[in-house]
């Protein structure tokens, strides 16, 4: 494992070139010096890197690399699971390529050092446009992202790597008990909110909402225990799929969609991604506006079963993404509870009930 890079202080020429050499990616010569350009990343530190090398270093040196570097534990599974895409023989197409990766377990400090694609592709829609209720791509880059999805989610599908192999991806409900315990918090985080927030809501949201934690209990049976215990149509879920995670290419005729900041990644229902990115911040009109949310599960569905996806039905896909909105309705709940403004989390509920309501939820629980 390579030495960890702590800070963008710490990454000096002598361990880039270390690293590079480590990862056969500089055969000879040196890194005599790089250009930093810090990115303004969300929740951790990173940065753009453009290295100057030796005369004789071998003209296929990477030119332009980026640099995550995680100063909690947080950054451990994502360590993790790069390097189960590592071991891979088959390329995902939907990843970026990715250097190295180093975890220190006792300081829970990790890098993961990539390629820089941002010379070639760039981010679907802005932080900032979401927020203001504008996140909804153009067509040709919507296609992107969801085929892009449908490519991860296909690839690991019941995947024998990701329950036995030497590297455990994340499964969140891994039994019934964990589920409860989960269940037991969303219903704390739901009485302190209501408690606060309860003036401010209507009485159909309160409702909603109510009748929601008090069945979550029974979902466990009657639709998770088997899908868990018998490692049933599960896939690597991103599960923080937001439009500002993809980086579409400028030229789709030489490059794809790819997907960034697997921080999150475990194994789940795939329809958890496409909650996420259609159903948390679309409006009821943007989804509904030339059948936009049937078209992009539809498209997900057919790249699903293109890439030889079996035993899963379109009933099977559209239960799962009710499933999902059942589950993730309550993240605004938890934005709040952690210091979310109610200008970020209002409309996200707005847009979640939304959804929740149009497909009929709670007939399902």
């Amino acid at each position: 494992m390579s030495e960890v890079v702590s800070s963008l202080d710490a990454l000096t020429p002598e361990l880039l070139t270390s690293i590079l050499r480590k990862n056969g990616k500089l055969g000879q010569g040196r890194v005599l010096g790089m250009r930093i350009q810090p990115n303004p990343a969300f929740n951790s530190i990173a940065a753009h890197l453009e290295p100057v090398y030796t005369t004789n270093a071998q003209a296929d040196v990477p030119k332009r690399l980026f640099i995550k570097i995680n100063q909690t534990h947080g950054g451990r599974d994502e360590i993790a699971f790069y390097g189960l895409v590592s071991a891979q023989k088959q390329p995902l197409s939907m990843m970026i390529p990715v250097i190295d990766g180093a975890y220190d377990e006792d300081t829970g400090v990790s890098h993961c050092l990539m390629h820089d694609v941002s010379g070639t592709h760039h981010a679907p829609v802005s932080r900032e446009r979401i927020l203001a209720g504008d996140g909804v791509p153009e067509e040709g880059e919507l296609t992107g992202c969801v085929e892009a999805l449908a490519g991860l989610h296909a690839y690991w599908w019941e995947h024998p790597v990701l329950r036995d192999g030497p590297v455990r991806t994340p499964l969140p409900f891994r039994d019934e008990e964990r589920y409860m315990a989960e269940v037991r918090e969303q219903a704390e985080e739901w009485r302190r909110f209501r408690s606060s927030e309860a003036d401010g809501l209507s009485r159909d949201l309160l409702e909603l909402y109510d009748s929601r934690i008090e069945a979550l209990p029974t979902l466990w049976d009657r639709y998770l225990n088997h899908r868990f215990t018998h490692f049933s149509k599960l896939t690597v879920c991103h599960s923080d799929c937001y439009f500002t995670q993809f980086l579409c290419p400028d030229d789709p005729e030489v490059h794809g969609t790819y997907l960034s900041d697997l921080e999150e990644a475990c194994v789940y229902l795939g329809a958890e991604d496409l909650v996420y990115l259609i159903a948390t911040f679309w409006t009821r009109e943007q989804r509904q506006e030339n059948d936009r949310e049937i078209r992009c599960l539809t498209r997900y569905y057919e790249a699903l079963v293109n890439r030889g996806v079996e035993n899963y039905s379109w009933d099977d896909l559209c239960r799962d993404y009710r499933l999902q909105l059942i589950w993730r309705v309550e993240l605004p709940i938890w934005d709040q509870q952690n210091g979310s403004s109610g200008d970020y989390w209002r409309p996200k509920m707005q847009c979640l009930a939304d959804a929740y309501r149009d497909w009929d939820c709670a007939a399902l629980l």
